[in-house]
């Protein structure tokens, strides 16, 4: 019997023969076709007994609702499948840069025209 997750490894490898474990995102790699039949596959998998389920096998729907649920999560979080990153970590993209608010410093009034200075002026 294979555990869930080595399941979701196989089926994320079978879909993506060139998917490099460890550095690729399988999220990403996986058009929505071979996310379904990996999702399919991982189900099929429980209910023939191959795959690790501690529940009753019984209800069909439960199982289609775990198998779905659980390769998500095997994507998101393993780091074979999700480019060895820490669920919650931010990624090596770019950093966002923290700009000054213009609001805190105020309009420079010299650059405004002269009516439109006026109009300001009446109105504090």
């Amino acid at each position: 019997m294979k555990g869930q997750k080595q399941a979701v490894i196989d089926e994320v490898l079978a879909q993506l023969p060139n998917f490099v474990r460890f550095k690729d995102k399988a999220i990403l790699a996986l058009s929505n076709t071979q996310l379904e039949s990996v999702k399919e596959n991982v189900r099929a998998g429980i209910q023939s007994g191959l795959i690790e389920y501690s529940k009753s096998l019984s209800d069909v729907g439960e199982v289609r609702t775990y198998a779905r649920s659980m390769v998500m999560n095997h994507l998101k979080k393993a780091k074979e499948l999700n480019g060895n990153m820490i669920p919650g970590q931010a990624g090596s993209g770019p950093k966002a840069v923290k700009l000054k608010d213009p609001a805190k410093k105020g309009v420079d009034m010299t650059l405004l025209p002269e009516d439109f200075r006026e109009y300001l002026s009446n109105l504090v």
